[in-house]
């Protein structure tokens, strides 16, 4: 059967192929030349362009995302750095208001509410009878009087009195607050205190501490 046009050519770029792969390495030996092997344009071709590594959308940084984030925990360090203990807003020059509510102002023997709940954040072994100690320091007896007072309002382990303008409540916490203190305490081997007793005049504290 007589060959095609295509299938002559097909033949003659077969033969021309394998001619210049046979007489390429004699060529260049004898004249010095660098002629280019059949597969070398192709490895070139694969290394001359470099494949950038494409990043997932987890691996992309997402910059608005971080910087809102960032936004937001600095104003919450400011917010917390305007309160008192980073409990207390003050309303007014030396008046102070819990998250619940509760006042604390200037008044007691020891010129305000704060300073004289502060006598109860330590121990006085040398006061006679008992003396209630909050643990946590400032910061955890105003966390634990908002908690006692959250409760009393929704008549939760609490009982309530009234002495004239005073209103009286006793609140079981049903965890550790604190513990006993004072001579009687220390006699008892202070022994731990689960309750709060609480005193206010309206909303403002008069004085509170463990029981």
């Amino acid at each position: 059967m007589p060959l095609g046009t295509k299938g002559i050519g097909s033949i003659a770029v077969v033969l021309l192929v394998g001619l210049y792969a046979f007489a390429r390495p004699h060529l260049n030996d004898r004249f010095g030349w660098q002629l280019p092997g059949l597969n070398q344009h192709a490895e070139q071709d694969a290394f001359a362009v470099p494949t950038r590594p494409t990043q997932s959308p987890e691996q992309t940084p997402n910059r608005s995302a971080s910087g809102a984030s960032d936004a937001t925990d600095q104003d919450a360090r400011n917010s917390n750095a305007d309160l008192r203990y980073g409990l207390l807003r003050e309303v007014r020059p030396n008046e102070f208001v819990s998250p619940e509510g509760l006042r604390y102002v200037p008044g007691s023997a020891e010129g305000h509410r704060l300073e004289h709940l502060r006598r109860h954040t330590e121990d006085m072994p040398s006061r006679p009878g008992k003396h209630g100690v909050f643990d946590g320091g400032m910061e955890g007896a105003l966390v634990t009087i908002d908690d006692a007072y959250g409760r009393a309002k929704k008549k939760q382990r609490s009982t309530k009195q009234t002495d004239r303008d005073r209103t009286i409540y006793t609140v079981d916490m049903e965890r550790r607050v604190g513990y006993v203190g004072g001579r009687e305490g220390k006699r008892q081997n202070h022994p731990i205190a689960r309750r709060v007793k609480l005193v206010l005049e309206d909303t403002i504290v008069i004085t509170a501490y463990p029981l």
